[in-house]
This record gives C-alpha cells, sequence and structure tokens, in this order.
C-alpha cells in the first residue's frame, strides 16, 4: 500500500479485500516458489492473516488522526481533547425527576412498601424505565399506601437524557417490579413540577456542542470584546446541574450607557428561558465583581450582568395526525420540537409564525405527511423583540385529531 501523503489517506478506511489484493500483487512480483494456493493452505492463511491485522490497524490509525482533531474528534476521543487542549469540560447529561401516583383502585391495602423496591416504565414495552426513591410527603423509602387511598412517589430515570422527560401524561403506568394487587400508577400532568428537586433530564453536550465551545475559546479575548465576553458567561455555568442554570444564549452590548461609556452589559439566559438571581451572580462574580475593573477585564471597565426578561408566546393549534402515529409519545415529542426551536432562538430573536408552523408539520424524524393539516391560531404573525427579551414557548395548547 502506498505511503500516506495527504490527511485524506490517513482518514480513509481501506476494505479488507484491498489489503488482501495488495499482499498478493506484492508476493506475485517477488515471484516466491509457492505452488498452492488452496483455501486452508499455509501461504493463504498466511495472506489473511496478514490482511486481517493490516486492516484492523488501518482502521485504529483512523480512529487516531480523527481524534486529533476538533473537527473531527467524536466521543470519548473530543471529550479528552476538550479537556486537555481547549480545558472545556463536556457537560454531562442530567437525570429526571418527578413523581407517580400510586392509587389503591381494587381497595386492598393497606400496603406498607420500600419505594426503592418500585421499578415503572412507560408502557409494557418501553424501554424508558424509573426507579422509586422515596415517598414525596415525608421524604422516606418507607411507603405507605392507604386502603382505597393515594401516594406519591418520587422516582427518578434509569439514565441521563431528555427522552425520559417528553413521555406522555399517565404513560408511567407499567409495573417491572413493585407490583400490589390492585394497585394502579400514572405520572400526573405536574409530575415534573410539583415537588421540590424535580427536574426535566438533559441529554450529554453534543458534539456539534462541545466543539462550537472549543471554537470560541479562540475568539474570547480576539477581535471585539463581546467575544470574550460571551464565552466567560458560558463557561462560568458550564458545570451546573440543571439545564435552567446553564448559560446557553448571552448578549453584550457596548456603549449603551453615554453617561458611562466603560460598562458593558451582559444578558445571558438559559435553552429554557430567563435565569436566577443565582445564576446571574454566578456569571457575575466570573467576569468580574461589580465595581469597575477586575481579574478578566480592562480596569476602566465594568460589567454588568443580568438575565433575560422572558417573553410567553402562545403556541397553539390542532394537528391532523394519522391515527397510526397519534400516540401520547408522538405527541410528547412534537411538544418538544416546539420547546427545542424556541431554545434555539437569541436573546432579542424573531419567532417566524412560518417556521413554527414546519416545526409542528414535520417532526424531526419523522417522513411528511404523517401530521396530515395543522391549523395554527398562535402565534398568528411573526413576532420580534427587544434586545433584552427572551421568547419562550407558554402555554404549548396542542390538540391532536387522529385522521
Amino acid at each position: 500500500m502506498p505511503v500516506p501523503v495527504s490527511l485524506t489517506d490517513v482518514t480513509t478506511a481501506t476494505a479488507y479485500d484491498a489489503v488482501k489484493l495488495e499482499i498478493l500483487q506484492g508476493i506475485a512480483a517477488e515471484n516466491p516458489p509457492i505452488f498452492s494456493w488452496e483455501s486452508g493452505s499455509v501461504p493463504s492463511s498466511l495472506v489473511e492473516i496478514q490482511a486481517g491485522a493490516k486492516t484492523d490497524y488501518l482502521a485504529a490509525q483512523i480512529v487516531v488522526v480523527r481524534g486529533g482533531q476538533n473537527s473531527t474528534a467524536s466521543g470519548d476521543a473530543l471529550t479528552v481533547q476538550s479537556d486537555q487542549v481547549y480545558d472545556n469540560q463536556r457537560v454531562l447529561g442530567t437525570y429526571t425527576t418527578g413523581y407517580v401516583t400510586l392509587t389503591d383502585v381494587g381497595n386492598g391495602g393497606p400496603y406498607t412498601f420500600d419505594a426503592t423496591s418500585l421499578q415503572l416504565s412507560a408502557g409494557a414495552n418501553s424501554s424508558l424505565q424509573y426507579r422509586g426513591l422515596y415517598a414525596a410527603a415525608t421524604g422516606l423509602t418507607s411507603t405507605t399506601l392507604p386502603r382505597g387511598g393515594s401516594v406519591d412517589v418520587i422516582v427518578q430515570a434509569q439514565d441521563v437524557g431528555a427522552t425520559y422527560a417528553q413521555i406522555g401524561i399517565g404513560a408511567l403506568n407499567f409495573f417491572v417490579s413493585g407490583f400490589k394487587p390492585g394497585v394502579s400508577a400514572r405520572n400526573p400532568s405536574d409530575w415534573l413540577t410539583k415537588y421540590s428537586g424535580s427536574q426535566q433530564g438533559t441529554d450529554d453536550e453534543s458534539d456539534v456542542t462541545l466543539r462550537a465551545r472549543n471554537l470560541a475559546k479562540w475568539d474570547a479575548g480576539v477581535g471585539s470584546p463581546e467575544r470574550g465576553y460571551r464565552q466567560w458567561a458560558i463557561d462560568a455555568t458550564s458545570g451546573n446541574a440543571s439545564a435552567a442554570d446553564r448559560v446557553t444564549r448571552c448578549n453584550v452590548y457596548t456603549g449603551s450607557n453615554i453617561f458611562d461609556p466603560g460598562t458593558i452589559q451582559v444578558v445571558i439566559a438559559s435553552s429554557t428561558g430567563g435565569v436566577s438571581g443565582g445564576v446571574v451572580m454566578q456569571v457575575q462574580d466570573y467576569i468580574a465583581p461589580m465595581q469597575v475593573g477586575g481579574f478578566r477585564i480592562p480596569e476602566t471597565a465594568k460589567a454588568i450582568v443580568s438575565s433575560a426578561t422572558p417573553i410567553n408566546v402562545a403556541v397553539i393549534a390542532t394537528l391532523k395526525v394519522q391515527s397510526t402515529y397519534n400516540t401520547t409519545a408522538f405527541q410528547a415529542q412534537v411538544v418538544a420540537n416546539v420547546r427545542a426551536y424556541f431554545s434555539d432562538l437569541p436573546i432579542g430573536g424573531t419567532v417566524s409564525a412560518e417556521r413554527v408552523i414546519e416545526v409542528l408539520l414535520y417532526p424531526a424524524g419523522v417522513s411528511a405527511g404523517v401530521i396530515v393539516d395543522a391549523t395554527v391560531i398562535s402565534p398568528g404573525q411573526t413576532l420580534t423583540f427587544g434586545p433584552l427579551q427572551l421568547p419562550v414557548p407558554s402555554p404549548i395548547t396542542l390538540t391532536f385529531v387522529s385522521v
């Protein structure tokens, strides 16, 4: 095989048959006294062993070379490179934590059990499983379900990921373990918000987002100062567990105060909306305390951090869906798509009514025509927002009609 002379040479896969043919051609060029090439013979076996080993070597070479570049590294290789080269740590996903209501519909109670013995899934054949943690009212693992009554149990997804928070209302109803005769389970509409400590799970930071953060390190401090402040705001909260506490969007305004030209206004938001006062102070302290100058900024500058102001945008529509696809999981995915669209909008961005219709009609990964038609009541027109405002989807009222 020719000596690699370009990046393409060392990042392009070579098939086993091509490697074997090259070895055979090399042997033929030397014209050794080999009289039998039957399958299973020593010469034939040696060629196949060498071809297999070389094919594996070339495949490993691709992994090593691609793992050394920000643009092509992926998975664990990108995680290591980001940490060691860019000092960026991949943001790990979080677990969905909510509650289910157990009801003694068969009047067979009372039942006293350990909440950790409870294992539920979102339907009989679902891979989305959740384990019990403790009784919501007492915080204790020992849980009592009164005869004919109900009890709320805090549950947590078995793995990290946003999918676990996107199941339909009432879908968490199948006992994997911990079943009691005559007892039903369901997740109510407020299952992710009612109790303290509840949260919607998030996915591990994607390769695309991590690569972008790595590249942004080159921008910090280069050219206009806005890039540096934006990167600092994101870095300050990248280790926070909840998506609502991690800055993903940031606008930086300089020269907005004619009486104090050194003031720099840093407006931040998470993927879910505005952020809390604690997150604002976290970013403020990371960039610089609220006085002139600081560790990261010039002596004549003053950074003032604030949260973007959430502005509710009602998303109201009736969707006609092929009956085969009109499941609670499908409906939850459509809602998740709407949230994803809004989470990508910049602070002060524009909500395109046409784009909202497209998001509703064409869910990711679903062929066209599954949603036959959509009647969108809101937003009825394209909406624009001020530089400190952030559009958030609330309420999302979607009616699904099977056709």
